[in-house]
């Protein structure tokens, strides 16, 4: 069906049974209207402990409730975050109260979303559900999630659900964010890590900004420079590279060439153990020999970064240590982002990152006579209440052309999910289920993914707000805020049973609708529970253990496994990739779309401006203010050459597409590139990415590694 934005939404006319329904409410809300009327003092005042989820770093805070509102957010001192919020954390009570929230579900009737009840919301999608399983199978259903439910359980009840469905095919925000990484470090050292900043003399932030991600340890990273070496490489010149030791501004897209460099000095002058590298490490030859493909001078002419540079930082990092990296987005969105990790990683191992004198907690050693029984500790042991659904038939979509992915992460790539509806490979893919993800605007290849939309028999989005992806929905269901859901990360039993805040009028909990949602489809008897706290409780057992795709260590009894891959030692030749089909030395490519004078410059987008995290809090106005439109930054040697000034509106034209956006002209961007924020539906960089430029490991988009041009407009 042609599908075009919601232009408005009908309200729901009130029948005598619904008011029959609503005068208890009513009343409550006329009980509390009086405690308005008569001043809030006398209204009871509670102080609930929880965690702030808007982001990876889940500060704790205290949230003040009164009338079953959320009336003030603060620090909680007792966490591990020490009372840090940060202007998100705050802005959870607009959030919460936003005008913007839905009350209650939508349904599609032509251009228009009408507002229908719950049970009629539920049995759209039920009905419809059992039409397209009836006729495409039931592997013709996906669901996403997206950014809200990162680390969160509630993503296994979802295969749970799609299981019992029938369809394999539930996949997350991993498809696009964080997977290359863990793939990345997990295929060199057998598992993901994470640096031990304060532990570390020298520290490499490497395509990472810890002042806009992670900012409650943003003093901790800073710190490095004076107490240390701070050695940020980015080629955007964030606030914490200003104050680092050296800063590096490689090409976007060319920091697996400078790895391989770094390694160049390092090999060449022999300053690594190389005793512990002939015992602990695989296919050291290879990468030596790959690593005199990458001389400084050579590492120059790709990367920008001085040759002189290149020898200074190798030698930096290979003698004091201890050293680490840490590693963020700007490596993995590239066409060689997994390799680039690699080659990364093999960069730590060759400076004595993993020598066991020191962080030694980031990986699994000492496995003991256990190790052959055990999954690669990198990898997911899937875990669900009895009963379990049966197993389906399908295979995950991106297994065939991803098949590390799954292994590593359990679930399908959904950045291939626009290739099963519009071409139907590897099978057709009907229905689509967007849970807390607005998709048709943070993934890559936006007008594939709008034709795309066009052809799905049914398209749901659940969302405490109405998305640009909820506009072109079929079905909308108003979810809860995480702030009136369970809180999943609270230590303390009784806080866990909670949330912040009362879920407010016309919204419901995911995992209520969830269950709903599977009793509406004759699918109760797996959601059993009165609450996800009771469900989390359940007895779980394993399942989802694939032995086709599980890799297995393959070490002999009595040999020492220090690392936990196939080997046991850390893989510089990895032997997965190997098996895979795909290179196994951590060797680095270009982008394979080239600059050329049509389009001289590198697309880089996606880097967290402190305003919004992806699409979130356009509806905040204290957030909104901060940054009221999407700003595109243009070095001024560029901005010259374009013809544009600070401040005017231009158009930035690739080989996919074309929008418009305000410039900020600026020295703290690579003259070679522009950047740009992701998830603004009025300026969606996607647009201006192609889908079929990914990673052959991970499937990955090359978000920061397209070219364009920028023009002037004639009017600003």
């Amino acid at each position: 069906m042609s599908r075009t934005p919601a232009k408005m939404i009908v309200r729901r006319k009130w029948t005598r049974r619904d008011l029959f329904k609503a005068a208890p409410v009513a009343a409550v809300g006329a009980g509390a209207l009086g405690l308005a009327l008569t001043g809030r003092t006398g209204a009871p005042v509670e102080q609930n402990k929880g965690t702030c989820r808007y982001c990876l770093m889940h500060c704790g805070v205290v949230a003040t409730v009164q009338d079953e509102r959320l009336v003030k957010v603060e620090g909680d001192l007792a966490s591990r975050t020490r009372g840090f919020v940060c202007e998100h954390g705050y802005a959870l009570r607009e959030q919460v109260h936003s005008h913007g929230r839905l009350g209650h579900p939508l349904v599609r009737r032509g251009d228009e979303l009408h507002e229908v009840s719950w049970d009629d919301a539920l049995g759209e999608i039920a009905r419809r559900l059992e039409q397209v399983k009836q006729r495409f199978g039931p592997q013709a259903l996906a669901i996403q999630t997206g950014w809200p439910l990162v680390r969160h359980p509630l993503v296994n009840f979802l295969h749970r659900f799609a299981r019992a469905y029938g369809s394999p095919n539930v996949a997350s925000v991993a498809s696009l964010c964080e997977a290359s990484l863990r793939m990345g470090q997990a295929l060199t050292v057998g598992t993901k890590y994470a640096p031990d900043v304060r532990a570390l003399k020298t520290l490499v932030v490497w395509g990472a900004n810890p002042p806009t991600t992670a900012p409650p340890f943003a003093h901790v990273v800073a710190a490095k420079a004076l107490n240390g070496n701070l050695i940020v490489i980015d080629p955007v010149r964030t606030t914490l590279a200003k104050e680092a030791t050296v800063y590096l501004s490689p090409r976007a897209g060319t920091d697996g060439a400078l790895a391989l460099g770094l390694m160049h000095v390092i090999v060449r002058e022999r300053l690594f153990d190389a005793d512990f590298v002939a015992r602990h490490t695989v296919g050291f030859e290879g990468l030596e020999a790959l690593a005199a493909e990458y001389p400084p001078e050579r590492v120059e002419a790709l990367t920008s970064v001085k040759a002189a540079d290149v020898e200074k930082v190798a030698r930096l990092i290979s003698a004091d240590k201890p050293m680490g990296v840490w590693q963020g987005l700007g490596v993995e969105h590239h066409e060689s982002g997994v390799q680039t990790v690699r080659a990364i990683s093999s960069l730590e191992v060759l400076c004595g990152r993993f020598d066991g004198t020191h962080d030694s907690k980031s990986l699994v050693t000492a496995l003991g006579p256990r190790f052959k029984e055990e999954m690669l500790p990198a990898l997911y042991r899937m875990r669900t209440p009895e009963p379990v659904p049966p197993p389906v038939t399908a295979a995950a979509l991106g297994r065939e052309r991803f098949p590390l992915y799954e292994i590593y992460n359990r679930e399908a790539q959904g950045e291939v999910y626009v290739d099963a509806i519009l071409d139907d490979q590897p099978y057709p893919l009907r229905a689509m289920i967007l849970w807390a993800s607005n998709a048709l605007v943070t993934a890559s290849g936006t007008a594939r993914l709008r034709k795309a939309a066009d052809k799905l028999e049914l398209l749901v989005t659940v969302d405490p707000y109405l998305s640009d992806s909820g506009k072109l929905s079929d079905v909308v269901l108003p979810a809860s805020t995480f702030a009136e859901s369970q809180d999943i990360d609270a230590d303390d039993e009784h806080v866990a049973a909670k949330g912040l805040v009362p879920p407010q009028p016309g919204s419901l909990p995911d995992f209520t609708i969830l269950t709903k949602l599977a009793q509406a489809m004759g699918l109760g008897q797996y959601f059993p529970w009165r609450s996800f706290q009771e469900a989390m409780n359940a007895r779980h057992v394993t399942w989802m253990v694939d032995d086709a795709v599980q890799p297995r260590p393959e070490v002999a009894d009595g040999t020492e496994a220090r690392f936990g891959t196939v080997t046991g030692k850390a893989e510089f030749a990895s032997t997965l990739l190997e098996r895979a089909g795909q290179e196994p030395l951590p060797k680095w490519t270009a982008p394979t779309e080239g600059l050329t004078p049509d389009f001289p410059l590198r697309l880089v987008s996606g880097p967290r401006p402190r305003a919004r995290i992806n699409s979130q809090f356009a509806q905040s106005p204290s957030v909104t203010a901060r940054m009221r439109e999407p700003e595109l930054l243009i070095h001024p040697d560029a901005a010259t050459k374009a013809g544009v000034t600070h401040g005017a509106r231009v158009a930035v034209v690739s080989p996919h597409g074309r929008i418009e956006i305000r410039a900020v002209v600026t020295r703290d961007v690579h003259p070679e590139c522009v950047v740009m924020p992701a998830g603004w539906g009025q300026a969606n960089p996607n647009w201006l990415i192609s889908d079929e430029k990914r990673d052959p490991i991970s499937g990955f988009p090359a978000f920061r590694s397209g070219a364009c041009r920028v023009e002037p407009l004639s009017t600003s």
